[in-house]
């Protein structure tokens, strides 16, 4: 599959790095130009801007550093968004506040495309094995489409929330109450040690899917409201 990534921090270099090992040809776009060297010497293609970046890809990938970033790099005139991505998957996997990731997802939808949204706990290490955890929020087709690239990225991944008609509500089934088990005990664990990275500190999808890590965790964090 042909992915764009546009964001290339530590942790979008890391994905992107995983992308091109498990067989993707990349494109990749980052507004600090000099951050693109090492992947496209690895064998990604440099897009000039994001809307170029969409206009060559089947999905795009987008980990960006807040509200404002994503609305310049989304919205802007040469944003992702900016041409006929009519079919195509984006996959925001930036930490910002609910209410940015929804209005993402009506922008993303009334282009035509599909959208999830997938912030990860995790550092570069695991980003670089493939051994994320992943929290995804997406209709039902949207998901589907999403797991597969997700799948390659997490090593544990749980489709938590629904979007529907703009607003969030939770994924129900005894397969979510099994896995939500699970991830509970990782993110608790990691709140016992008092190492939570800092985008899953302000993730309130996160704080909202994970019950006991609210109430193990207060001590190293405070919700996100």
């Amino acid at each position: 599959m042909v992915i764009g990534i546009a964001g290339l921090g530590r942790m979008g270099a890391a994905i992107g790095a995983r992308l091109l090992e498990v067989g993707h040809q990349l494109v990749i776009w980052n507004r600090t130009a000099a951050k693109v060297k090492a992947l496209a010497d690895a064998g990604a293609t440099v897009a000039a801007s994001p809307s170029e970046l969409a206009s060559g890809v089947e999905a795009v990938i987008t980990i960006l550093i807040d509200a404002a970033a994503i609305d310049e790099v989304y919205g802007g005139p040469k944003g992702l968004l900016a041409g006929d991505v009519k079919g195509k998957l984006f996959i925001d996997m930036s930490t910002v506040r609910p209410a940015t990731a929804l209005a993402l997802a009506v922008k993303v939808r009334a282009k035509g495309a599909a959208f999830a949204e997938c912030p990860v706990g995790g550092s570069v290490g695991p980003a670089r094995q493939g051994k994320l955890l992943g929290v995804m929020g997406a209709e039902a087709a949207d998901a589907e489409r999403a797991k597969p690239i997700l799948a390659e990225l997490c090593r544990r991944l749980d489709h938590a929330f629904y979007h529907l008609d703009g607003k969030r509500s939770r994924a129900r089934g005894e397969d979510l109450g099994a896995r939500r088990s699970g991830t509970s005990r990782d993110y608790s664990a990691a709140a016992k040690t008092g190492s939570i990275p800092s985008r899953i500190r302000s993730s309130a999808m996160l704080w909202l899917h994970t019950p006991r890590l609210r109430k193990k965790s207060q001590s190293h964090f405070q919700a996100p409201l």
